[in-house]
């Protein structure tokens, strides 16, 4: 997502421009595909040191259910508030910014031709956006622990864990259904 904003450096303190986006990501996420463009709005304000970008994007993302791991489709929603920085001054041309012994983050800088490039602080949001437990739905029963079957598609032949500390009771429950 690139903007060019050297008509917005060149206006007044506050002046804003307000973009509606759908356009194919141009990043990749860690644990999840990507399965449509990238939708939302950007609002771009002129600030005293550069550009203050606020937006508000959703992409629709396939993620491995926790349980059973086949696609879970989740829609993933980011919300932006950051200041990019010019690094050239529009109006002379000259460096502005940053100042040598200032620590600046690379991301937040508008660039030499004026473009501010949204990307990388949107694949940020988006990649803290991701469930920590994604689910296909919510009843999944996941796998067998043993032998690796789906329950969704039935029950396994593993015999179920027994515990020992139990075996007096169960020995009691047979005895009362035999009677």
């Amino acid at each position: 997502m690139l903007f060019i904003v050297a008509d917005l450096l060149k206006g007044p303190r506050g002046a804003t421009k307000v973009y509606a986006i759908d356009e194919k990501p141009q990043f990749e996420l860690e644990g999840a595909r990507l399965l449509r463009d990238v939708t939302g709005s950007v609002e771009l304000m002129r600030t005293q040191q550069g550009v203050l970008a606020r937006a508000d994007l959703q992409v629709d993302a396939e993620i491995p259910c926790a349980r059973c791991l086949k696609a879970a489709t989740t829609t993933l929603t980011a919300h932006i508030e950051d200041e990019f920085r010019p690094t050239v001054d529009v109006f002379s041309g000259q460096g502005a910014f940053p100042e040598p012994e200032e620590l600046v983050d690379e991301d937040l800088l508008i660039d030499g031709q004026h473009v501010l490039n949204l990307d990388e602080p949107a694949r940020q949001e988006f990649q803290l956006a991701i469930p920590t437990k994604p689910l296909c739905r919510e009843e999944c029963p996941g796998l067998c622990p043993h032998c690796g079957q789906d329950l969704s598609e039935g029950e396994c032949n593993c015999l179920p864990e027994t515990d020992e500390r139990w075996s007096d009771l169960r020995h009691l429950l047979r005895e009362r259904a035999t009677q």
